[in-house]
């Protein structure tokens, strides 16, 4: 991305060229030290190229410099009326140190987990290509728990598992009255409680995980956040007849 900005011949220093870099690498990537050097141009006087420092490693992200007056005469603009500075930056790889993404194609992957991280700044979370596992852990439970209350219970059930479960969803929710006898005893849901039918998806970075594993880390959760009747519930460990 280029960027021109064309004033007063005042506007055309050296000084003005840094606040320039300055506002724009606090923008895009707040706290981040940065270095520059000289680095010549054709159409620039005092140019420099500039380097983001990541873990000490020099990362350049662009290059500018003041207007060259040759430029400027060339497009019959007086040099002793105007004055200007022109950049150009790397968006990508300001993206990329912004989110911490470590390879410049996850950008434009057309993987759907991936895709959905490039709506916003936010950390980069890493991606695992290999197999998911999806189950379903029906529960009793006081009425009301949000998503998110859910969500850290399940993480702290999981334990050093946490980190395989990719997503959750509350499929649905039902009351005491709402559901048949037969449901509220298999459950064993108690009066005032509700059922929540929550969606879990399993994924590692690094392995596949098994059926075993899974349905362990399933059970665990299920115990852990099933509120009804003592040893109630459905439960991956153990036939549910």
């Amino acid at each position: 991305m280029d960027i021109w900005v064309l004033g007063d011949p005042d506007l055309s220093t050296h000084e003005n060229l840094l606040c320039l870099v300055g506002d724009i690498l606090n923008s895009a990537v707040p706290d981040m030290p940065w270095i520059y050097s000289d680095s010549p141009h054709h159409y620039t006087e005092g140019g420099i190229e500039v380097n983001l420092l990541n873990d000490g490693v020099p990362v350049e992200v662009l290059e500018c410099g003041r207007i060259a007056k040759s430029l400027l005469e060339r497009l019959k603009i007086d040099p002793l009326r105007h004055g200007g500075l022109a950049l150009g930056m790397g968006l990508d790889r300001l993206t990329m140190l912004r989110k911490g993404i470590p390879d410049i194609r996850l950008l434009r992957d057309q993987n759907e987990r991936v895709q959905a991280q490039m709506h916003d700044l936010n950390p980069w979370s890493a991606v695992s290509r290999l197999p998911s596992i999806t189950r379903d852990i029906s529960l009793a439970v006081t009425p009301g728990l949000s998503e998110e209350v859910l969500t850290e219970r399940m993480l702290q059930a999981a334990g050093d598992c946490s980190d395989w479960i990719e997503e959750m969803q509350i499929k649905g929710r039902w009351a005491f009255t709402e559901l048949p006898s037969q449901a509220i005893d298999r459950l064993g849901l108690l009066p005032g409680q509700e059922n929540v039918l929550l969606r879990v998806v399993l994924r590692d970075c690094s392995r596949s995980i098994t059926t075993a594993e899974a349905n362990a880390l399933y059970s665990n959760i299920q115990v852990a956040l099933h509120e009804g009747a003592p040893g109630a519930g459905y439960r991956m460990d153990l036939p549910n007849v």
